[in-house]
């Protein structure tokens, strides 16, 4: 396996998810390119209640019973993949996950919910199926493996290779949601400080740090003067 990142969440329940999902959502892609009407238009890989809904299910209904591994969020090119230890609870079955619900875990549940993580009790996994037909995306894949349950989401055909890189390229760019929030905080206030980009865009500041750096190495923004009394500018006006 190549491992570019390896991060780990630890502490109280409620910081892991928020850490996870903060990490995961500066690393979805997304493909914004100009579209007919002269505007531009951005297709994240998978809907964002999808990724956040197999990743909160994961910590709300793993068996914590089993020790010795940890709930695994893997992330490939083309793919999601969250590991999360136990089998499926009670009578939930392969084939009847969209119907029936059971939850291992309602303490948990019912704290997540007051934090609004859990949305709509019993109904999260037909949504994911529902939004991920409506994006043309193939349909949500569960598989038992021993003690494990996995739960994953592909992305279809956004990843194909259509000449996006990192730069402008026949009027396409792939721009994560931290890096376009980023640039919205930007052309608001171009002198906006780091501190300030993190209540303006509620990401953490290690979020902030690669979101500018990946803005800079895609030539879209630049530093001008000095980091105290300098400014941002946007190189790309059309972003």
């Amino acid at each position: 396996m190549n491992v570019i990142k390896d991060e780990m969440s630890e502490g109280r329940i409620l910081d892991m998810v928020r850490s996870s999902l903060d990490f995961v959502r500066s690393q979805i892609k997304e493909h914004t390119k100009l579209g007919t009407d002269g505007l531009f238009h951005t297709t994240p890989e998978y809907p964002e209640f999808v990724w956040k809904e197999i990743i909160i299910n994961s910590v709300a209904h793993r068996d914590y019973s089993i020790k010795g591994t940890d709930i695994q969020i893997k992330m490939f090119d083309d793919r999601i993949t969250v590991e999360s230890p136990g089998i499926l609870p009670g009578i939930v079955r392969l084939n009847n996950l969209r119907t029936v619900h059971f939850s291992r875990n309602p303490n948990i549940a019912r704290f997540l919910h007051e934090y609004d993580y859990v949305q709509e009790f019993g109904e999260g996994i037909d949504r994911m199926f529902n939004e991920m037909a409506a994006a043309g995306l193939p349909a949500p894949e569960y598989r038992d493996n021993a003690f494990m349950l996995n739960a994953t989401i592909r992305n279809g055909v956004i990843n194909k290779t259509d000449g996006v890189t990192n730069e402008v390229i026949n009027g396409a760019i792939n721009i994560s949601s931290p890096e376009q929030a980023v640039l919205a905080a930007i052309r608001k206030k171009p002198r906006i400080t780091k501190m300030e980009l993190q209540k303006e865009t509620s990401f953490g500041k290690s979020t902030i740090d690669r979101a500018i750096k990946a803005l800079k190495e895609k030539c879209l923004i630049k530093r001008v003067g000095s980091n105290k009394t300098g400014y941002w500018e946007i190189i790309n006006k059309g972003l």
